[in-house]
């Protein structure tokens, strides 16, 4: 089974807390709460290994009690990971649910850059692991302050090892982009438009590739219309409406990782990103980031329509 190297910049002490109904400026007393690791990296394998085709090891800056916490959860999960310790604490997330409405709130601590020997120790990390991969995924963005080199170093160790490599950032990427690495680039419409500065998804699309050589790109839009491209062609996907909605972090990292999988695995652009989206949906149906049942996954895919726009 192939592996692929993820490189997971900021995780989470997470909580999901649910409430009967919020209300703004009141006392909200909560009526369940769940507790777990997560961020963009974990997540991205968390979903890896719901989808079964490679293999992820993750590496991760990690500190504090709460990094503590996050390292027993992935331990005790099975995961495959490095965790590079810093001197900052790991930063907590908290998913406030209202089961009224259904709408989901997210609230982000602040995040505490990393030291530059720290920054060092997860170059090291990540190129020992690139040795044995098959593809690599940067997740996310870079703890606030940190050396945004970190990214260009990382692209060009995917390229010197000739390691093709996912991208979910579009902050200080100017560096990845010239990296001279085989790029799959996968983020959110608004996302694309701040990349590339077009407001239509068509035309961001083939700004990365006229740009940037990009040839394997995927865009997501929550439950709206999602978008792919081989450099060439652009498929757009409309996606089944959900009975019932759960929690919706950790899509965009299910669709990340299903991608990259299924391409592994040989499927096309296209047809991967379609088993993505079925994955990304059936995220919504559980409170875990990250997690998603694969029969539930692939009748979502199935009910997935798919419109060329250019062929």
């Amino acid at each position: 089974m192939k592996l692929v190297a993820a490189a997971g910049f900021n995780p989470a002490r997470q909580k999901v807390i649910s409430f009967k109904k919020i209300v703004r400026g009141s006392v909200n007393r909560a009526v369940g709460m769940e507790e777990f690791a997560s961020g963009k990296g974990i997540n991205f394998c968390r979903a890896a290994a719901c989808c079964g085709k490679v293999k992820t090891k993750l590496v991760q800056f990690c500190g504090g009690v709460n990094g503590d916490f996050v390292d027993a959860g992935l331990r005790q999960e099975g995961m495959d990971f490095i965790s590079v310790r810093t001197k900052a604490p790991t930063r907590c997330c908290d998913t406030c649910i209202d089961l009224a409405d259904g709408s989901v709130t997210e609230l982000i601590e602040t995040s505490y850059p990393a030291e530059a020997g720290e920054v060092e120790d997860f170059v090291r990390a990540f190129a020992g692991v690139l040795k044995q991969a098959s593809a690599a995924a940067l997740c996310g963005t870079l703890p606030t302050g940190t050396d945004k080199n970190l990214y260009a170093r990382l692209a060009r160790l995917s390229a010197e090892f000739r390691v093709p490599l996912l991208v979910d950032a579009w902050r200080d990427v100017d560096g990845i982009f010239s990296s001279g690495a085989e790029i799959m680039l996968k983020i959110n419409r608004e996302e694309l438009a701040a990349l590339t500065g077009e407001s239509g998804v068509e035309e961001g699309l083939r700004a990365v590739t006229a740009r940037w050589g990009i040839r394997r790109a995927a865009i997501t839009d929550g439950p709206g219309r999602a978008f792919a491209s081989d450099g060439t062609r652009i498929a757009c996907y409309d996606l089944p409406e959900l009975p019932e909605v759960v929690n919706t972090i950790g899509c965009g990292d299910t669709a990340s990782a299903v991608w990259c999988s299924e391409m592994l695995s040989g499927s096309d652009v296209f047809e991967a990103f379609r088993s993505a989206l079925g994955a990304a949906s059936a995220n919504c149906l559980t409170s875990l980031c990250g997690d998603f049942a694969p029969a539930e996954a692939e009748r979502l895919a199935r009910e997935t329509t798919v419109k060329w726009i250019s062929r």
